[in-house]
């Protein structure tokens, strides 16, 4: 987006500026849809099952959420950037875990309204394996909102972690990402490939600089789809055909891009991996598919598994195969959860 090569500063003030008229919009369409809902009823046109036009209420409540939150978000990181002297001790270990607990605190908000307006339930697993680093979480991604997941996870551990992510280059769009992604010690990258070393080298300072806190992955690096993974084997049988037979047994995720992984793995050799999947979130990765869903039915449910860092192999192709074959056990639990579920209906 054009957006993203703006100076940071110019992006930040033209979109705070957007903030306030997209919320008044967004209150006022559900204001609207609300008032005039009784009416549309009473002629027959909708019903109040779940085909029901409530759906883009709902859809419309979660938006004015989310803004809500970003709007809060803003608020919060201008009135710590007064607290830290203008900044000046914003890279101060008492500075990042404030923000690091507003951090988590917002992505529960996010979750909260995901809850109360899609009346979806999250089946959170035990945390205390988030509790104490160092650590590497690969998780899955495959929908707007489970980027929240690994945030909430650590938060739910009760230690004094500062979490780092490597994150897509399109999230400083949101003005809350944006202030605290660049103020924690995150790194985010872009698609390019004339950008992939310097992605990298980046990603593996992250790694060095870890100490006892945790660093988030998304090695898919975008959502899944039939399409997208097709391209993803062909490129592999041309690039590193020993990893098609692996890989190619996966059902509902992408391959791992190795780079980012392997970069922190090496940068980071005393770190934990945790492996984190989750169940119920492929139906948010657009908004169609968020609004064709409401109410959503099934619960979500996650999958974490921490491995000890004197488990992973220390030669880099034997790693990515280890890695391969736990990206595999995620895939292989999504599938248990899909056969169950469409047993219970």
């Amino acid at each position: 987006m054009k957006l993203l090569l703006l100076p940071s500063f110019v992006r930040r003030f033209i979109i705070i500026i957007l903030l306030g008229p997209s919320l008044v919009f967004s209150f006022l369409f559900v204001a609207l849809s609300i008032l005039f809902y009784p009416l549309v009823f009473i002629r027959g046109k909708i019903s109040l099952s779940k085909n029901s036009s409530t759906r883009y209420i709902r859809f419309s409540l979660m938006i004015v959420w989310y803004l809500l939150m970003e709007c809060l978000g803003t608020i919060i990181a201008f009135i710590l950037w007064v607290g830290t002297t203008g900044g000046y001790f914003m890279l101060s270990r008492p500075s990042q875990r404030i923000h690091a607990l507003v951090q988590y605190r917002w992505a529960c908000s996010l979750l909260l309204g995901v809850r109360l307006f899609f009346n979806t339930r999250i089946i959170f697993p035990d945390c205390t394996v988030f509790n104490s680093g160092p650590m590497l979480i690969a998780a899955q991604h495959s929908s707007f909102f489970d980027a929240l997941i690994p945030t909430v996870l650590l938060g739910k551990g009760g230690g004094s972690i500062v979490p780092r992510h490597v994150l897509k280059s399109g999230l400083l769009l949101s003005p809350s990402l944006d202030f605290y992604g660049n103020r924690l010690p995150n790194k985010f990258v872009t698609r390019s490939s004339t950008t992939r070393s310097l992605d990298i080298s980046g990603v593996y300072s992250i790694g060095e600089e870890l100490h006892k806190d945790a660093c988030v992955i998304f090695p898919e690096g975008t959502f899944y789809s039939p399409k997208r993974f097709t391209k993803v084997i062909e490129k592999l049988q041309l690039s590193d055909p020993e990893r098609v037979g692996e890989v190619s047994q996966l059902n509902h995720l992408l391959p791992v891009k190795p780079g980012g992984i392997l970069a922190l793995v090496s940068s980071a050799p005393n770190a934990d991996l945790v492996m984190v999947g989750h169940y119920g979130l492929s139906s948010f990765s657009s908004f169609k598919e968020i609004i064709n869903n409401i109410p959503f039915q099934n619960p979500i449910e996650i999958y974490v598994k921490r491995i000890p860092s004197a488990c992973l192999p220390s030669d880099t192709s034997a790693c990515l195969k280890f890695i391969d074959n736990e990206w595999l056990n995620i895939d292989n639990w999504l599938q248990s959860k899909i056969r169950n579920y469409e047993c219970s209906y």
